[in-house]
């Protein structure tokens, strides 16, 4: 089992905390150092390698920072249209009509407070089954239940494939990211090797590697701890969604 600093240890280049334009300048400034230095054939192929991989890598992407918060929010707000309209339906005519009727217990399944404690998987199914009901018994409640029903179900459906589709695309950007960044970090590593054959001497070896823009840890940890005690001291807010509701 890999340790916590497996990562360093493997590939120090891959642990490098570094935004993605600074990340590709330093590999630039290793290309450029090494190709003036003219060290010799040994290193022809290693440098074509970081060449090819700084070609592969777009520095105006960002790190993860991409959100699901549109379909999440378009979710959301087709979902508390669904719970609003099963509790009004529910009161002014389900109940009224209804209620001394076997269907009824059936209607009861679907309270808006049970609806409101459903994960959002089973939210969507058990929202198609009360649609169902709606259409099945809408002779009884009023005429246009079905088709008032119909849209707000067929908007639910919609924010969810959305939002899902999204997240696909948001993971598969993420899984591109680590990919180019890792060509660069492997490149390095290997120049950083042949380095190490070629010269005895560390700081000759680190000297054709530019790390002045990596964040160190000691930054990066204060920076984490001050915006947790800042997050601590800050109000909480009520999220203006129904309780239960998954984001």
């Amino acid at each position: 089992m890999k340790g916590p600093y497996s990562t360093y240890f493997d590939n120090p280049f891959l642990a490098l905390r570094m935004k993605r334009p600074a990340y590709k300048a330093q590999a630039q400034y290793s290309l450029q150092a090494l190709t003036e230095a003219n060290l010799g054939s040994v290193f022809t192929p290693l440098l074509a390698a970081l060449d090819t991989a700084i070609g592969g890598f777009d520095e105006s992407l960002t790190d993860r920072n991409q959100s699901t918060a549109g379909s999440t929010d378009a979710f959301q707000l087709a979902r508390a249209a669904w719970l609003e309209f099963a509790d009004d339906t529910m009161k002014d005519y389900v109940t009224p009509k209804l209620r001394k009727q076997p269907i009824y217990a059936d209607f009861k399944k679907f309270g808006k407070s049970k609806l409101a404690a459903l994960d959002q998987d089973t939210f969507i199914t058990k929202a198609k089954a009360l649609l169902q009901l709606y259409l099945d018994q809408q002779a009884a409640l009023y005429p246009k239940l079905g088709e008032d029903a119909q849209k707000l179900y067929d908007a639910l459906v919609k924010a969810d494939k959305t939002r899902d589709t999204q997240e696909a695309t948001i993971t598969d950007a993420i899984l591109d990211l680590a990919g180019d960044r890792a060509a660069i970090a492997r490149a390095q590593r290997r120049l950083k090797a042949q380095l190490e054959l070629t010269f005895d001497d560390p700081a000759k070896v680190y000297s054709f590697f530019d790390f002045s823009k990596a964040e160190s840890a000691r930054k990066a940890l204060k920076r984490a701890a001050k915006a947790a005690a800042q997050a601590a001291q800050a109000p909480i807010e009520t999220p203006p969604t129904e309780a239960g509701a998954t984001t």
